[in-house]
């Protein structure tokens, strides 16, 4: 014969486990609404289960009404887990029915008429249908799961719930009163029953969360596949945009080549024609001779400025051309660059009592000095001159553009040489954040180094230090074979 205080405690030790192996799921799987619910409502249960095989043992108000509630509360949140599984909410009337069952009229009926079971039974068996009965109807409504679980699943809630109320409603109908715990042949069947229902229910919710994690995993394998495919087509939009953008380069280059070629032309004209009238006419007057140094002086400007825009175009391309050159000519030049805008005053030039001879790129070493001092004179009042020194030092040939200007932010010193990037004062100044950039780049280019001391609001002071040439060496070659001096290179200065 079947033992009921014993299937009690089977299913106390089962409901536990399953409690656990919720929880373990949660931690596993902490996305997947219901889990923690389930594992808590499966916990509650078993702790009403022990409270009901415990009837005798301790007072009736603790075993029955409370082991009551909490297998009872087991039920509705089970219910309410499998609501948020789904992504719904518990209906209310089932909190309602719950709470006035089991928190009024249980106690009620037990403080009344403790020893008869008869009435409680079929009450909670059509409450606890009830529950079973919402959880079968969500099931019926969902299209996402597979049938075959979903099936399985309402129909064994089916047959549960209608035990549960088949129960009640044969005790009610039994003449006499017959303890719950007592080993009657209905009681230990129906517990029996409940057992294995609890567990083929816990074995269908855990095949819906595999479902649910399959379905997930397949949604986020769509997913990836799509922006995969979305990747690609970037990866060929930027491709093409690449290969444009290259014949753009190409096209660019060789505009600036032609015109770099056809503005010296004319220049290299105007250039000898000034010489040979001076040569032809024998002591011209002080006002011809004046003009004509005026207009050879212009001409040796827009000759810079032509080398200083194509120079920029192949720094960053590091395309550099050496050849011998004399950084004190090429200082004096840099002055005399600003002649036309009348700024040549302001820059007081202390050349190196020596030449300073050395190996690299004359127009990048032009650019080099154009930069800096258009900077030094731009980012300072108007009547403060800018100091430009040449000095040596052993094997180095450094030099010094100090101005009395606005100087650099603290805060931002470390961003100074950053491509584009302009110092927050220096708003309402033209500009393009490229100079200094540029010009950090031909040092490097020509194994060279830059120092800059800048306070902000008192001036900043940048030093360069380039190698200079030793006797023994010869015109190195171009750092790109082939290159052509008059081809600018395809990033823009």
């Amino acid at each position: 014969m079947l033992d009921v205080r014993t299937i009690l405690v089977v299913i106390l030790v089962v409901a536990t486990l399953q409690g656990v192996g919720f929880f373990v799921l949660h931690r596993t799987q902490p996305a997947i609404p219901g889990l923690r619910a389930y594992g808590t409502a499966f916990i509650i249960f078993a702790v009403g289960m022990a409270l009901l095989s415990a009837r005798g043992m301790i007072a009736d108000l603790y075993s029955i009404t409370l082991g009551n509630l909490l297998v009872a509360s087991g039920h509705l949140i089970l219910t309410g887990g499998l609501y948020r599984f789904f992504g719904k909410r518990r209906p209310r009337w089932l909190d309602v029915i719950f709470a006035v069952t089991f928190l009024l009229v249980f106690p009620l009926y037990v403080y009344l008429d403790p020893g008869n079971i008869s009435l409680r039974v079929l009450i909670s068996g059509f409450v606890l249908a009830s529950a079973f009965l919402c959880m079968a109807w969500l099931l019926w409504q969902d299209d996402d799961y597979p049938r075959p679980l979903r099936w399985i699943l309402i129909v064994l809630i089916l047959i549960h719930s209608s035990l549960l109320v088949g129960r009640g409603i044969v005790l009610f109908l039994t003449p006499g009163q017959v303890e719950m715990v007592a080993n009657h042949p209905l009681h230990a069947l129906l517990f029996l029953e409940t057992n294995v229902f609890m567990t083929f229910l816990f074995i269908g919710l855990v095949g819906l969360v595999m479902a649910r994690t399959a379905a997930d995993l397949a949604r986020k394998n769509r997913e990836l596949t799509a922006e995969i495919g979305i990747r690609q087509q970037l990866q060929e939009d930027l491709s093409a945009s690449f290969a444009k953008e290259s014949d753009l380069r190409q096209q660019q280059q060789h505009l600036l080549h032609l015109v770099g070629h056809e503005f010296r032309t004319p220049l290299a004209i105007i250039e000898r024609a000034t010489e040979m009238i001076g040569v032809l006419i024998t002591a011209p007057p002080a006002a011809v001779a004046e003009r004509l140094r005026a207009i050879q002086e212009a001409v040796r400007r827009q000759r810079l400025l032509i080398q200083t825009f194509l120079a920029t175009e192949r720094v960053e391309e590091s395309i550099v051309q050496k050849e011998p050159l004399e950084l004190g000519d090429l200082s004096r030049e840099a002055v005399n660059y600003f002649a036309s805008t009348g700024q040549e005053t302001r820059i007081r030039l202390t050349a190196a009592p020596d030449a300073l001879p050395m190996i690299g790129d004359t127009a990048m070493i032009s650019t080099l000095f154009v930069n800096l001092l258009d900077n030094a004179l731009k980012y300072s009042p108007a009547d403060k001159p800018v100091q430009f020194a040449l000095r040596r030092e052993g094997d180095r040939a450094v030099t010094t553009i100090a101005d009395q200007g606005i100087g650099i932010p603290a805060a931002e010193r470390e961003r100074i040489g950053q491509r584009f990037f302009r110092a927050s004062n220096t708003s309402g100044r033209g500009g393009t954040g490229l100079g200094l950039h540029t010009a950090m780049r031909i040092v490097e280019l020509h194994d060279g180094t830059m120092r800059i001391d800048s306070k902000d609001g008192q001036g900043t002071m940048i030093e360069v230090s380039l190698p200079i040439a030793q006797p023994e060496a010869g015109l190195p070659e171009a750092g790109v074979p082939g290159a052509d001096t008059d081809l600018p290179s395809a990033t823009g200065g």
